[in-house]
């Protein structure tokens, strides 16, 4: 079992690996401490993409820039157990009605669990 930051640091690099660029890293838990003195649990997260592939997605229907850039979050449930949370792309574009077969959007779901079980 990984930390919220060590999940993060693991997405990071398989983002990256798959040539997507990360946009930001965020730490709702330093920012609440931070701006408001406010202590909470771990939760980070992070804003991806990688335009070769979203762009044509973008083209063809304006209205799916509003999943881009993708975000997916981490954080450190009630007892102690690390959390990811994010909107799958291949099913937010089905809200747009795009044809997914058009577009070589790779299936983040697997990557994700395959990296957090290592």
């Amino acid at each position: 079992m990984y930390t919220v930051k060590e999940t993060i640091d693991r997405l990071v690099v398989l983002l990256q690996r798959h040539d997507m660029i990360v946009y930001a890293r965020i730490n709702r838990q330093t920012e609440a401490k931070w701006y408001y003195g406010r202590a909470t649990r771990p939760l980070e997260f992070i804003l991806f993409d990688d335009p070769r592939l979203s762009a044509p997605l973008v083209e063809k229907n304006p209205m799916a820039a509003l999943c881009f850039p993708m975000r997916i979050i981490a954080w450190k449930d009630e007892i102690g157990r690390c959390r990811i949370s994010f909107k799958d792309p291949l099913i937010a574009f089905a809200e747009f009605r795009l044809d997914l077969e058009d577009f070589q959007w790779p299936a983040l779901t697997p990557l994700f669990a395959r990296i957090l079980m290592e």
